[in-house]
C-alpha cells in the first residue's frame, strides 16, 4: 500500500466514475484499475462495487475512506510544515479580527508580543465574524479574534477562548465638569448630550439603550469610529467606549461607571485540527497567558 494507492481511491469514492477520476488524476483507466485492484487484494475487500455505468463505495470502502483522507490530511500538513520551516514561513504569524477588536485590542497584543519575541512578522487583517470562522476553517490564517460566538457551533474544527474581558467607560472632554469625577453613575447622565457612532459595521456600535437603560439625547452620530474620540475631546458630547490604551488622555478624561454593564468579551480561535507553525502557537500561549496576568494582577 503506498500514498498513490490512497490518493487513487479517494478521487474515485469523490467522483464515482473511473473515467471522471482517471482523467483528474492523469492516468489511463486500465492502470488506475489496476491499482485499486491491488489495494483492494492487500486489503482483502472489495472497496467499491458497480452501480450502473457508475460504481459506488461498499461499506467496508467507506470506512477506510475515513482513514485514507486522515493520512492523506497528515502528509499534506507534513508538507506544509516542512516548507514553512525551509522557507522561514513559520516565522511568520497570520491574524484576523473583527474592526472594533482589530483596532484597540490587537495592536497593543502583537506590539507586547514582539518586544519579547524579536524575527516575527505578521499578516493582520480586518474581517467580519462569519469571514473569520471561514477563514480559520480552510486554514487562511492561524488565529482569529471576535466577540460573537453564537454560530461558532456550525464550525467544529475551531476551537476558542476567552482571553480578554474589556470593559466600558465614559468619556468626556478635559473641559467638561465630570472630567473632575473619577466614577459616575448612569442615572446621572439622562441630562448629558451623547455622542453615538452610526456606521455600517455593526461590530463596532454600542447600544445606548441597553447600557443606560433609557434612550439618551444624541448630539453627533459619525460615521467613523475614529471621529468620536475626536469628537468627544473637542466637547461635542460624551461618550462609552471600551477602555482601551488607544484613548488620548491628554485630551479626554476617563470615568469608570459604577454600574454593572457587563463586559466586552474578546475570543481567540484556531483550527484545533491543524499544526501550527512555532511562532503562531508561541503567539496563541502568549495571549491565554497575558490574560491570566491581567486576572491575576
Amino acid at each position: 500500500m503506498n500514498l498513490q494507492q490512497l490518493e487513487y481511491f479517494k478521487v474515485i469514492a469523490e467522483t464515482k466514475k473511473i473515467t471522471s477520476a482517471s482523467n483528474q488524476l492523469s492516468i489511463s483507466q486500465p492502470a488506475l484499475s489496476k491499482a485499486i485492484s491491488k489495494l483492494e487484494e492487500e486489503l482483502d475487500v472489495q472497496l467499491f462495487e458497480r452501480d450502473g455505468r457508475n460504481i459506488k463505495i461498499t461499506k467496508y470502502g467507506e470506512v477506510f475512506l475515513k482513514y485514507a483522507e486522515s493520512a492523506l490530511d497528515d502528509i499534506d500538513r507534513g508538507i506544509k510544515k516542512m516548507e514553512e520551516m525551509k522557507y522561514g514561513n513559520d516565522q511568520v504569524i497570520s491574524v484576523a479580527a473583527t474592526n472594533c477588536i482589530g483596532i484597540t485590542f490587537i495592536p497593543f497584543l502583537i506590539s507586547e508580543f514582539l518586544n519579547q519575541h524579536g524575527h516575527t512578522k505578521f499578516n493582520f487583517n480586518i474581517r467580519d465574524t462569519e469571514e473569520l470562522f471561514k477563514d480559520l476553517r480552510y486554514e487562511r490564517i492561524h488565529m482569529a479574534f471576535f466577540d460573537k460566538i453564537e454560530d461558532i457551533d456550525k464550525y467544529p474544527e475551531i476551537e476558542s477562548v476567552l482571553v480578554k474581558k474589556e470593559e466600558y467607560v465614559l468619556i468626556v472632554s478635559r473641559n467638561h465638569y465630570l472630567a473632575k469625577k473619577e466614577e459616575v453613575y448612569l442615572k446621572d447622565l439622562k441630562e448629558e448630550y451623547f455622542i453615538a457612532y452610526n456606521g455600517k459595521n455593526p461590530n463596532q456600535k454600542v447600544s445606548y439603550a441597553e447600557l443606560l437603560g433609557y434612550t439618551p439625547k444624541i448630539s453627533v452620530e459619525p460615521s467613523e469610529e475614529s471621529m468620536l474620540s475626536g469628537l468627544v475631546a473637542a466637547g461635542a458630547g460624551i461618550a462609552i467606549v471600551l477602555n482601551t490604551p488607544m484613548i488620548n488622555t491628554n485630551k479626554i478624561s476617563i470615568l469608570k461607571i459604577k454600574d454593572d454593564i457587563g463586559y466586552k468579551n474578546i475570543y481567540m480561535g484556531w483550527n484545533k485540527k491543524i499544526d501550527l507553525p512555532t511562532k503562531a502557537e508561541e503567539f496563541k500561549a502568549y495571549a491565554i497567558h497575558l490574560d491570566k496576568q491581567m486576572q491575576n494582577s
